[in-house]
């Protein structure tokens, strides 16, 4: 579930720097068909940008990587398993709370799609059907719905078949032929996942306003006075309300404005595509923005996080012990071991580190409440190089930590065929008796 949020989150960032290129474009070329190819390359790289990224830079170098360990902040004298209800950490708080928003709006989004989809075949189910070149029209009972297309289906009043009124016709098929539904599919799937970047809404209407001024070309093009089609787009469209998921023949005043002005505007210069290339320097900012160090830990944060684990650390569900007694409580009369045990590493499970830390709380003395972030650091062959602590109060349990840890190595972390160096930070909350 982290790795939905983290990635919305980053194809946020390049929809951010990439809209006010794709904007100027819409608005400025008259090529039609470019614009909806760089709409829809945008759509792309809003998408692919951040899993390139991703497939790059796994590890801050070759043989180094940092992870912040999922574990939830470990507390000592809490009492495991008495039923008592443990509050949220502060800094896990705000993302317990960002998870519920986040996924909550995707279920909003979707079953209002869900519900306009619903609504769209119910109307094909019940309307009267007329074959027509390979498309299907379905003639609208409703007169404050506007004339509209979806897939084959061109969705058209009695009025509107009748001679003199073939333009709106010719506007809905084309439409169909250009096959603009798929566009929409995919810009209403993408705004789903980002609902909360109005950008990408701004993007969706960009993408059905080129659709219209594609549709009304076309139309233009066979023929059609200007004037004439103008006007009667004034009448049909005006007021009446509009199919969200289709493209309809209604317009609100905005794009109204714009389709009137661009049906008198002369074929701009193909000079005018060059806007495109602002695309680059777009790219370029939003790939070092998702990669600056700290963007990059808030994603990785954000993607390691699971609110399932939130959920039992408040309910106060123990952790299981493991089935056999891999060490014993720091002593400073402990000697050196014979044996190495081998146990899994952190980044598969944690019960056992878990398990280990919480052991070493219990041999430790503290007079206040202490909050510190213990850095594990693991060499290639698994083996513990040593344990640090981010402030003096967490010296003590450091070197605990260290010592609990001198019997043990993890399982080697691989990656690209090489076992890697791993530091693992974990927040541990030190509580007096």
């Amino acid at each position: 579930m982290g790795v939905l949020l983290s990635y919305s989150l980053a194809c946020s960032i390049v929809a951010v720097l990439l809209f006010p290129v794709l904007h100027q474009i819409v608005n400025r070329s008259t090529s039609f068909r470019f614009n909806r190819f760089a709409l829809l390359s945008g759509l792309f790289l809003i998408l692919a940008l951040p899993l390139m990224l991703k497939s790059v830079v796994v590890s801050v170098s070759p043989n180094h990587a940092v992870v912040d360990i999922a574990i939830s902040e470990i507390v000592k004298n809490e009492n495991i398993g008495n039923g008592n209800i443990t509050p949220l950490s502060d800094d896990n708080r705000w993302m317990f709370a960002a998870f519920i928003i986040y996924f909550a709006g995707i279920m909003v989004f979707f079953l209002r799609e869900l519900v306009a989809y619903v609504r769209l075949f119910r109307l094909v189910a019940h309307s009267e059907k007329t074959r027509y070149d390979r498309l299907v029209i379905c003639r609208l009972g409703d007169s404050e719905i506007a004339p509209f297309s979806w897939g084959r289906y061109i969705f058209l009043h009695d009025a509107e078949l009748e001679k003199g009124e073939d333009c709106i016709l010719l506007h809905e098929k084309a439409h169909t032929t250009k096959r603009h539904w798929i566009d929409i599919l995919l810009a209403d799937t993408i705004c789903i996942v980002l609902w909360y970047n109005p950008l990408l809404w701004l993007t969706r209407r960009l993408i059905k306003l080129n659709h219209e001024f594609e549709a009304d070309s076309a139309v233009v093009r066979s023929g059609i006075k200007a004037y004439d089609y103008q006007r009667l787009l004034v009448v049909k469209a005006i007021g009446k309300s509009a199919m969200p998921i289709s493209n309809s023949f209604a317009a609100d005043k905005r794009s109204f404005r714009k389709r009137v002005l661009i049906m008198g505007k002369k074929r701009s210069s193909k000079r005018t595509m060059l806007i495109a290339v602002f695309a680059i320097p777009a790219l370029i900012f939003a790939g070092l923005a998702i990669a600056a160090p700290a963007s990059a830990r808030l994603l990785d944060r954000i993607s390691d996080y699971n609110p399932e684990s939130e959920v039992l650390t408040e309910m106060n569900i123990p952790i299981q012990e493991p089935a056999v007694s891999i060490i014993e409580p720091y002593s400073s009369a402990t000697e050196e071991p014979d044996t190495i045990v081998e146990i899994p590493s952190p980044l598969e499970d944690q019960t056992f580190l878990a398990e280990i830390i919480k052991l070493s709380m219990e041999t430790i003395q503290i007079d206040k409440d202490t909050k510190v972030n213990i850095e594990i650091a693991v060499d290639e062959d698994g083996r513990i190089k040593n344990v640090t602590a981010d402030n003096p109060d967490g010296a003590h349990l450091a070197a605990a930590i260290d010592q609990n840890l001198s019997s043990i190595k993890f399982e080697q972390t691989i990656y690209n065929g090489k076992s890697i160096e791993m530091h693992f930070n974990i927040p541990v909350n030190i509580k007096k008796k």
